[in-house]
């Protein structure tokens, strides 16, 4: 890919290409609105030796057999019953799901019926940040999350990436979960965060009576062992534009080295659990508000006060000579 340095991961990808035997099947439902994946995500996923395929559960009565990997991406209508009773099937057996949501008026009740099931509980709305520190440029809405202990994003903490969440709905975790079943919180706002329940048609960004306070979780990694052994695992990510190319480079690759290293995380593949190649042609500063408010104090204020009181002391000095 031009602007990239590809040397590394592409050793990597041949390498687990010819020494896997079975390599992950994706399937990517459809016949709900969902966003398809942009060639450059695509073209990461293909990267990763995960072959992809579409899948309607209006005319297949069941997810494939061959299917290690079913990705769902923002929906924005409801899956039907007979969809979500081939989902739970699909999952209870140790099917792995990928999921992205956006903010849909009404709600998914069916859908969010299925993950429920494993703990997880979805306040459909928008959240707002009310931390400056956990929002980029300004916009309490662009959220930039604390990101949790997990396989999946242990390579983004320790080298130092920012994940970037737009337009986010939240997420909670229920109390006492079953036993086998585990939810790791991958990326939560700050105490300060706030849900907006009218989402995109919100009136204002300040917050009133009504809205649902927060911390809230905006991305959780699922994980249920089965009496057989099978393991059933789910990512779910509250913003679709977690996969935006422009909403990516303003974390420089952040937010897709999230997404592959939770694809990678689910079809078993440990050498796709880490940082790819980082792109040469433009590097963003991303900060939070607090930072940015700070960094302008200093370089609008307080750098020309300096140069000014510098140039007197050099003017004053001159006359007493």
């Amino acid at each position: 890919m031009d602007g990239q340095f590809c040397g590394e991961s592409a050793l990597t990808g041949a390498i687990s290409y010819v020494t896997s035997e079975d390599l992950p099947m994706m399937y990517i439902l459809q016949g709900h609105g969902e966003t398809d994946l942009s060639s450059d995500m695509a073209s990461a996923v293909s990267s990763e030796n995960i072959t992809t395929k579409t899948l309607s559960l209006l005319t297949e009565s069941e997810v494939p057999e061959d299917c290690d990997l079913l990705l769902i991406n923002s929906p924005q209508s409801d899956l039907a019953t007979l969809e979500c009773d081939a989902l739970k099937a699909y999952l209870q057996k140790g099917g792995k799901l990928m999921l992205l949501t956006d903010f849909v008026k009404g709600g998914l009740p069916n859908l969010e019926a299925v993950v429920a099931d494993y703990g997880v509980n979805l306040v459909n709305g928008v959240v707002l940040e009310g931390d400056n520190n956990y929002c980029a440029w300004n916009y309490t809405y662009y959220l930039l999350p604390d990101i949790g202990s997990h396989t999946i994003t242990s390579p983004l903490s320790s080298n130092n990436y920012h994940v970037i969440l737009p337009v986010a709905g939240g997420l909670t975790v229920q109390d006492g979960l079953r036993d086998g079943l585990t939810v790791t919180k991958l990326l939560t706002t700050s105490d300060t965060a706030y849900c907006k329940l009218s989402g995109t048609a919100m009136k204002t960004y300040d917050k009133e009576t009504g809205d649902i306070n927060g911390p809230f979780a905006l991305g959780v990694a699922i994980e249920e062992t089965l009496d057989n052994g099978n393991k059933t695992q789910i990512v779910w990510y509250t913003s679709s534009q977690l996969l935006d190319d422009t909403v990516n480079g303003w974390v420089s690759g952040g937010n897709k080295n999230l997404f592959l290293n939770s694809l990678g995380w689910m079809s078993t593949q440990e050498n796709s659990v880490t940082i790819r190649s980082r792109d040469l042609n433009t590097n963003y500063l991303t900060v939070p508000n607090a930072t940015a408010s700070t960094l302008s104090v200093v370089l609008i204020a307080l750098v020309p006060l300096i140069f000014l009181a510098s140039g007197v002391v050099v003017v004053v000095r001159r006359k007493r000579r």
